[in-house]
């Protein structure tokens, strides 16, 4: 199938996922993120991935929780639903279940924790691609996944049919250059580190998958705006300022910063799941105080 591939583009936030004081999926306050997230006109949504906790949820919450977004969004903008897992039955029973409920696209990191093979991770991909139809966009994250794919890899996996861009998590701007060389422009290619946008934008990234984009959608949406204006200078502006939070940012936890930002900015989506960073009333203060300091955070804030 000739998939239709040009919605795919611009700032898509990997959504983090709210919880209710049971530490449950909340539906209400799922609702009220994805639309505070499109009044503020993201491009899209990636569920269940690094920043949404995917690794820490059942399969049955990670399909409600994309049922939840889904309906939600009522098709304004694509929902790009992360299947990866440990093993590929998982991965092709959250495909096939992402086909029905509504997703534009699937994606997946690479399998984890036990050394595979290229062949091995090569077939893996095939069988998600394969499961149902509905285009896959590969999670190359190194960092996190230990599987350090060649340029060739990502060339030759182009190639097939439902395989159709991948999110790149990584630093290394020379890689991901010659990734775009080798696959061509009908392949999407998303810049991943939201402290590289503008680099990965400046490279050929068709738009980014990030995770502040969740605290800070308004400046990352603007950034990408002032990139296709060719307005340079001010969308280095922007990156920089955006980095001024991210620099803060690593002091913690991302995904407890990313929500006790949230909290402040008057959308409860609860603490991360355990063993992720539990935020004391301490760190609590000095996250409140930095953004306090900070006009475009302090800004968005519900006070």
């Amino acid at each position: 199938m000739a998939w239709a591939l040009d919605k795919f583009k611009g700032i898509i936030p990997a959504l983090i996922t709210p919880y209710d004081d049971m530490g449950e999926i909340s539906e209400p306050a799922t609702r009220k993120l994805v639309r505070h997230l499109l009044q503020k006109q993201v491009d899209g949504f990636y569920l269940s991935g690094s920043t949404g906790e995917g690794f820490l949820q059942s399969a049955s919450e990670r399909e409600r929780f994309l049922e939840i977004v889904a309906d939600e969004v009522q098709g304004s903008v694509p929902v790009i639903a992360h299947v990866g897992a440990m093993d590929t039955a998982t991965c092709i029973k959250l495909t096939k279940h992402a086909a029905r409920a509504g997703a534009d696209a699937v994606s997946s990191v690479a399998p984890f924790y036990y050394k595979h093979g290229q062949e091995q991770v090569r077939g893996h991909y095939l069988d998600i691609a394969n499961a149902a139809d509905i285009p896959l966009i590969i999670y190359h994250f190194p960092a996190m996944t230990g599987v350090q794919s060649t340029v060739r890899f990502y060339e030759e996996l182009s190639k097939e049919n439902n395989i159709v861009g991948v999110k790149f998590t990584s630093k290394d701007t020379f890689e991901l250059q010659q990734l775009l060389e080798a696959c061509g422009p009908d392949f999407r290619v998303f810049n991943g580190p939201d402290e590289c946008l503008l680099a990965g934008l400046a490279v050929g990234c068709c738009g980014a998958i990030g995770s502040t984009y969740n605290i800070m959608p308004e400046l990352f949406v603007e950034l990408y705006r002032k990139f296709q204006e060719g307005k340079l200078d001010e969308a280095r502006v922007l990156q920089a300022k955006a980095n001024r939070v991210i620099a803060e940012l690593v002091n913690y936890d991302f995904i407890a910063f990313e929500r006790e930002i949230l909290k402040l900015q008057g959308i409860e989506v609860g603490l991360p799941r355990k063993p992720i960073q539990q935020l004391t009333e301490e760190e609590r203060l000095q996250i409140r105080l930095f953004a306090e300091r900070i006009d475009y955070l302090e800004t968005f804030m519900t006070r």
